[in-house]
């Protein structure tokens, strides 16, 4: 006990409502156990892969004789000399989509530079008989286009050389006597073979000779026409040619990303990483101060968002035209933002009268909703303000996602690195003699079909599964840890509350940035309740397997299913049904991990509290999940927003000037995104735990632990603590004065 600093209960509660660690048992732990020997059945699996996988073909390029560059021979970089002809020729791959993609093998040398740009002066030549393990006979070829190296890959960029540069004079006209008279003679015209071929309806104009000092006098308006020259191999059309032109331009951008994001690193990663948390912090102030400000409002604009998303279905289906509305006029839009006329939809106009139908339905239920969840609504607005004493007290719950990341990060590199070894181990991949000669047979289309479906044998098919169903579990296993840990520290404040001299129930504990209650917290789930994680992570494993082989199947099934209209129906009908089924297995599956931290019970009688809590107190609940979206929304949308605003200002105001403000903006908004949602995740998570705890306090003893403006948000001001338990049917409507006296 000593890694939690002689105190790992933190509580000292004598009501039975929060068990303490020193009372808790290990729950779950046949569960715990499976997962175990799950996990040595991985290990076991990972162990196997690494000694007879070969992960070269993932790490290393294979040229086109089947050699590793940088390992077989000491040419370590890749480079394509034919790649426009190599992606005509195998374009029947990518209709086949991420198995085709990952068959695709271009011809490949190995080389110890990447080809730098091309000069005619001094053409360089690669390949050929000289090329380490070629034939005699072997093809050479000259590097027609400059390369950028990525990951030890040579991948062209487009680059254009300057070719004949001329001085075009447009005033006077070619044909003016002035100019004639001017020059002394009468100047060629832009016609014929004198045409601008970028522009040659341009016939009036002419060209100077910038080295007669008398033609450039004469001329009162003059350009240069700036002409550029690319190379291409023998043979290239312009189909190829585009296509080269097209991958050159998606690798230049990419490259124009990564030095963007290089020079501007420090920018990115002050407002990406660190600016999001104080954000979030001005947020939590907010709240505070202005909770049921800020709720309202919130409620009161998805209202608007429904109404004017109801009219505009209304709008498109046709009936405000017919009811004479002229919404053009009436509202005044611009060509460039005026709403698209009915006719340009692509929808069926029975389609939007039904939507709006349903939205009109689901608007008035929203308005009824409000009306009748009035006081429910005030309960919520408490505890907001609540939860945002809870950040104040132990700021650490901020942070303590990132750990989680990290487990995260550590998953993923361990299914992607051993992944690749089961998938590697005995099994050759597809070379380029093996594509090749599959496309250019005479039974093309057997052999590409063959090549498509060539799958590793049976015994890889069922590791791999195994390998990526124990990685999901273990996602699942580090979500559920990281969200049990901050509901059990949120209530840790919550019970630490107690009267003082006076018997006005104050704060008692001192937190010092949460840091040690976060992770003593973290301590009791790892050494407690493991089992009840690795139970909840299971449920969640199983759901999601299912949905991702329903959307295998709705994938592979897509030309199917635009000729059978039934087959089409049953498989959006089952997402449907699973994506809902998803949704209620993790709102009961994280709130019994609630219970689970609070009552240290076993996951399925957490699951039955969560039943019981769903039927007593259904309004409050539909509420809280409500306003907690909505802000989770606005904070997960605000800071980025405002983080990339002063990301892009502060970049593009930076002397020298940095390349591509704009995209390291964008940086800046995905990281940022990333936290905020991080943090929004723990903002919903304190709020169902202080929701929990506060009626749990108010069923088992009264409000023995609510401070005194929860108290004053629950209406239950002149109830003292310790007072009546609150009965069933109060969480769902209110307490009656009896209650409260």
């Amino acid at each position: 006990m000593g890694g939690c600093w002689g105190k790992c209960d933190l509580v000292d509660d004598q009501s039975g409502i929060f068990l303490p660690l020193s009372k808790r048992c290990c729950t779950d732990m046949l569960c715990l156990l499976v997962f175990l020997v799950y996990l040595v059945a991985m290990i076991a699996i990972g162990a196997l892969s690494l000694t007879s996988g070969n992960i070269d073909y993932l790490i290393y390029p294979q040229d086109y004789l089947n050699q590793f560059c940088g390992k077989t021979i000491p040419l370590q970089k890749a480079y394509y000399p034919r790649l426009a002809q190599d992606l005509q020729e195998q374009s029947a791959l990518f209709l086949a989509g991420p198995i085709g993609f990952y068959n695709f093998r271009p011809y490949t040398l190995c080389v110890d530079q990447c080809p730098p740009s091309f000069t005619l002066a001094d053409p360089a030549q690669y390949g050929g008989p000289s090329y380490p393990g070629a034939a005699a006979d072997a093809p050479s070829f000259y590097n027609l286009q400059p390369t950028d190296e990525f990951f030890n890959r040579c991948l062209p960029r487009t680059d254009t050389q300057p070719g004949l540069n001329r001085q075009l004079c447009g005033t006077p006209s070619c044909n003016s006597t002035a100019l004639a008279t001017c020059l002394g003679f009468t100047p060629q015209c832009t016609v014929g073979e004198n045409a601008i071929e970028s522009t040659p309806d341009v016939t009036s104009a002419w060209y100077v000779d910038v080295s007669d000092p008398k033609q450039v006098e004469c001329c009162e308006f003059q350009v240069m026409e700036v002409n550029t020259q690319a190379f291409l191999p023998p043979g290239a059309d312009a189909q190829t040619a585009a296509e080269e032109r097209q991958f050159a331009a998606y690798i230049s951008s990419a490259f124009g990303v990564m030095d963007a994001m290089q020079q501007s690193m420090t920018e990115i990663l002050v407002m990406g990483l660190a600016a999001p948390f104080v954000c979030a912090m001005v947020w939590f102030v907010l709240l505070f101060l202005f909770a049921g400000l800020i709720i309202i409002l919130a409620l009161l604009l998805f209202l608007l968002f429904l109404v004017a998303l109801t009219f505009y279905l209304y709008y498109m289906a046709g009936i405000v035209t017919d009811l004479g509305v002229d919404v053009s006029s009436l509202a005044n839009f611009s060509s460039a933002t005026s709403i698209p006329s009915v006719s340009e939809a692509g929808v069926s106009q029975l389609v939007y009268t039904i939507l709006a139908i349903l939205f009109t339905v689901l608007t008035f239920v929203y308005v009824i909703f409000l009306c009748l969840s009035r006081e429910a609504i005030g309960r919520c607005i408490a505890i907001v303000r609540e939860v945002t004493k809870v950040f104040f007290a132990l700021p650490f719950m901020t942070i303590w996602p990132l750990v989680g990341v990290g487990f995260y990060i550590a998953v993923l590199v361990y299914m992607i690195g051993v992944g690749g070894f089961i998938l590697t181990q005995g099994v050759d991949a597809n070379t380029f003699q093996d594509v090749a000669a599959a496309l250019n047979s005479t039974s093309a289309d057997s052999a590409l079909d063959a090549l498509l479906t060539l799958s590793p044998q049976t015994q890889i098919i069922i590791m791999f599964s195994i390998h990526i169903v124990g990685c999901i579990w273990a996602l699942f296993i580090t979500q559920a840890a990281t969200y049990m840990t901050l509901s059990r520290s949120a209530a840790v404040w919550f019970f630490n509350h107690g009267p003082n001299d006076s018997g006005e129930i104050v704060q008692k504990g001192q937190y010092f940035f949460g840091t040690r209650v976060v992770l003593a917290c973290a301590w009791c789930v790892i050494s407690r309740h493991m089992g009840s994680v690795a139970f909840g992570a299971a449920v969640l494993t199983i759901i999601t397997i299912i949905r991702l082989i329903l959307q295998a199947i709705d994938y592979y099934t897509k030309d199917l299913q635009g000729s059978n209209l039934l087959l089409r129906i049953v498989i959006k009908c089952a997402q449907c049904c699973l994506w809902c089924l998803d949704k209620t297995v993790r709102f009961i599956t994280y709130y019994g991990f609630i219970f689970v931290a609070i009552e240290g019970s076993n996951f399925c009688t957490a699951c039955l509290s969560t039943f019981s809590f769903i039927m007593k107190y259904p309004a409050q609940m539909s509420v809280n999940r409500m306003v907690a979206n909505l802000l989770s929304c606005v904070i997960s949308l605000s800071i980025p927003m405002v983080c990339g605003a002063i990301g892009f200002v502060w970049i593009d105001q930076t002397i020298p000037a940095r390349p591509q403000p704009t995209t390291a903006a964008a940086v800046i908004m995905v990281i940022a995104f990333v936290i905020a949602s991080a943090i929004t995740d723990v903002f919903r998570c304190c709020i169902d735990t202080i929701f929990v705890c506060a009626f749990k306090d108010l069923e088992e003893k009264g409000p023995k632990y609510m401070s005194k403006s929860l108290r004053s948000g629950f209406g239950l001001d002149d109830v003292e603590p310790g007072g009546p338990k609150l009965s069933a049917g109060a969480g769902a409507t209110s307490a009656t004065d009896d209650e409260r006296t």
